[in-house]
């Protein structure tokens, strides 16, 4: 029977609360959604209205926003991925690379740009806390609930929503706003069905931007109905 359940059937076990929470964009740059890019994803390139609509919810809530960008350089890589370029139709030696530091394909896609105050953890491989600050930061904002959303799904997704429940964070993946591309033997789709499903079985809570918003709208108002009869 469980192998048939989808991740919107399980029931949940903890609750997003805003002043505990903090939104995660995964590598949602130019060099994956720019048409035409060394690593296109044109599926998260259809899911940046849902995800902008988010990060202006969560701005305007004072839930922190924080986004990762995949970099590489001579010494700021992984010895695998380094080797494995080739093979791959990729160039990650410089001046080629397209995800050299400070290259047109590194920045933040425009719809979705940071803030000057927001902050942009710079890594070279799957997992954003590997080699990064991002543990630390979060800890220190108190944030106990990490809301991911980004790309790609089942590579740095996957690998950050992982580590993030290693860490005894709850993790909420943001459905609609987390995507994938055909390889491997399976289509963007079946990546993305599959994943979501294993998600919310196993590592955390999955469920659309609106979905979302609306538990962390009930849950503030929920807050501020105490503060008033206390």
């Amino acid at each position: 029977m469980r192998m048939g359940k989808n991740y919107w059937e399980w029931k949940p076990v903890f609750q997003i609360k805003p002043l505990e929470t903090a939104l995660l964009v995964i590598d949602m740059q130019k060099g994956f959604l720019d048409e035409g890019a060394p690593l296109e994803v044109p599926m998260a390139r259809r899911q940046v209205p849902a995800l902008a609509e988010l990060i202006a919810y969560c701005r305007s809530n004072n839930i922190p926003v924080v986004y990762s960008a995949f970099t590489v350089c001579t010494d700021f890589n992984y010895s695998f991925y380094w080797k494995m370029a080739e093979q791959r139709g990729l160039k990650v030696e410089s001046p080629d690379c397209a995800f050299w530091e400070g290259k047109h394909e590194t920045e933040i896609a425009e719809a979705l740009h940071p803030l000057p105050d927001e902050i942009v953890i710079k890594k070279c491989g799957y997992d954003c806390f590997a080699r990064t600050e991002l543990d630390q930061i979060l800890r220190s904002m108190g944030v106990e609930t990490l809301l991911i959303a980004g790309t790609v799904i089942n590579w740095c997704v996957d690998s950050t929503v992982r580590s993030a429940f290693h860490k005894d964070y709850h993790v909420a993946v943001v459905a609609d706003a987390v995507s994938s591309f055909d390889h491997a033997g399976a289509t963007a789709e079946q990546w993305c069905s599959m994943e979501l499903n294993l998600f919310a079985e196993a590592f955390g809570r999955v469920l659309p931007a609106r979905d979302m918003m609306a538990e962390l709208s009930e849950a503030k108002e929920s807050e501020c109905r105490r503060c008033v009869n206390a």
